[in-house]
């Protein structure tokens, strides 16, 4: 809980910059800039999804997995092995992205260098990041990325007070200063005798990456590729909108991103343990939470989109509110499998998310190809996010023998009545206030049970079928104790 804590702290700041980044950029520029500077954002973090993500993933497991296993030269080896193949691939993605997004949005040769920069130092930022908390450097973790945001900041502010373009080079300085303070901050803990990983070790660290960069790319990189499809499915006015609403939607992420941080290396530490009872109890209870207490949230969220984008960017945003509440409604199944996800990768099962993720893209892009516009775009992302996630999520129910029926049924039932709502109620902020009033009251009282269960600390074998019986303790689907 505190790990979970203190990261959820850093990510509230890392969330709350790009909010603000975007509610300066965009009340300082008209539709379409905005727009291209979403692209740009876009663009540089699939870049850094190619191979630092991959690298990212690989850090955060076999480093503690390691630890788990008592090694510590074999976990510094794989640091160094990872800290320096992440150094060439983030210049050599950073270069290619630039000239990229110069070819494709026929840029100027200083926008380009923004772009290069943002993607070199967002690319080490993420490796970086994971690093530390392979090494249980959480407190670092968090006062780096505070101090990382009040840099980005301070300085989009000067730049939109100045009438300066260079819009994403603040986002660029407040990353390089996490990644010269994190590698200032694990100089102690890395220094030392050093094991380099061994053929066999390479050969499944290799596999693994691949397998993270291919299922990392095809579902994180499909949210920030909805703003590249808008360029070419819908209107030039239109891509405004899936800015903002990417931009919107990441506070959702805090508590999903905050347990999947802190998660996936406390799981790959449990099983290089042998602990896979650590691992049920802990996907098990985290998924429990995030349907209870998320749903209500994206319940309200959904009601009053229109609001939401009219404080963001001003009235012209408000036309994006079919978009915006597409997206959540995909965001919310997104987050409540990312316990799962965590569950299956941390071990031997790292296939199933990836499969699941290239499946949900390649649907995505057909729905997209189908309908065109920009709610074609909003309902590709949420048909291929519900493929993303549901192949990880039943895959953990069943593998783990997990009682989340009643759970799911009821935070399903509070986000589709709220989606259903929000289409058929008329435009408005008064009646749209006091529904989502009653939304939230209502969800609430609708998952008391979940949220009791949750204070009590239940998160073995709760009362949490579908019609409310108990569970019998030790059962499973599968006739195994534990459900494995």
């Amino acid at each position: 809980m505190r790990r979970t804590l203190l990261t959820m702290a850093g990510l509230v700041a890392l969330g709350l910059t790009r909010l603000l980044h975007g509610v300066l950029v965009s009340r300082a520029t008209d539709h379409e800039t905005y727009g291209l500077v979403g692209s740009l954002i876009a663009v540089t973090t699939i870049g850094s999804l190619l191979l630092p993500a991959g690298l990212a993933s690989a850090a955060a497991k076999f480093i503690p997995y390691q630890h788990g296993r008592g090694d510590g030269p074999a976990a510094r080896g794989v640091f160094r092995l990872v800290l320096r193949v992440g150094w060439v691939g983030a210049i050599g993605l950073g270069v290619g992205a630039g000239w990229g997004a110069q070819v494709a949005f026929d840029l100027r040769v200083l926008d380009a260098i923004q772009v290069a920069a943002l993607c070199t130092a967002f690319s080490m930022y993420s490796i970086l990041k994971s690093v530390l908390y392979g090494f249980d450097l959480v407190s670092g973790y968090t006062k780096l990325e505070l101090a990382c945001s009040a840099l980005s900041l301070s300085a989009t502010a000067l730049v939109v007070a100045l009438g300066w373009s260079v819009y994403l080079l603040p986002l660029a300085a407040g990353y390089a200063l996490f990644t010269f303070g994190a590698w200032w901050r694990l100089r102690p803990v890395t220094r030392g005798a050093a094991s380099a990983p061994g053929g066999a070790l390479r050969r499944e660290m290799a596999a693994f990456i691949v397998l993270a960069c291919v299922g990392t790319l095809c579902s994180q990189g499909f949210l920030q590729g909805t703003q590249l499809l808008a360029n070419r499915f819908a209107a030039p006015r239109e891509v405004a909108y899936f800015a903002a609403a990417v931009t919107l939607i990441a506070p959702v992420y805090f508590v999903p991103r905050a347990l999947g941080i802190v998660l996936f290396p406390a799981m790959a530490r449990a099983h290089g343990a042998g602990d896979v009872g650590g691992v049920r109890r802990q996907a098990d209870l985290s998924t429990r939470a995030l349907l209870a207490v998320l749903a209500p949230m994206v319940a309200v969220a959904l009601l009053l989109a229109p609001e939401v984008l009219t404080v963001f960017g001003g009235s012209g945003y408000a036309g994006g509110a079919p978009v915006l509440r597409l997206m959540l409604a995909a965001t919310y199944l997104a987050v409540v499998s990312v316990p799962a996800v965590n569950a299956l990768s941390s071990g031997a099962h790292v296939r199933v998310p990836v499969a699941s993720a290239v499946v949900g893209t390649l649907t995505g892009f057909a729905v997209v190809a189908l309908l065109g516009g920009a709610t074609g775009v909003g309902l590709g992302y949420l048909c291929g996010t519900a493929v993303t996630a549901g192949g990880p999520f039943v895959t953990a129910w069943r593998f783990h023998g997990m009682f989340w029926s009643g759970p799911v049924l009821r935070g399903a039932g509070v986000v589709g009545g709220a989606l259903l709502a929000s289409w058929w109620l008329p435009r408005e902020p008064a009646l749209d206030a006091a529904v989502a009033g009653v939304v939230f009251v209502a969800g609430v009282l609708v998952l008391c049970r979940d949220l009791v269960t949750l204070r009590r600390g239940r998160g073995g074998r709760p009362d949490d079928s579908a019609t409310g019986q108990p569970a019998v303790a030790g059962s499973s689907p599968t006739g195994r104790a534990g459900g494995v």
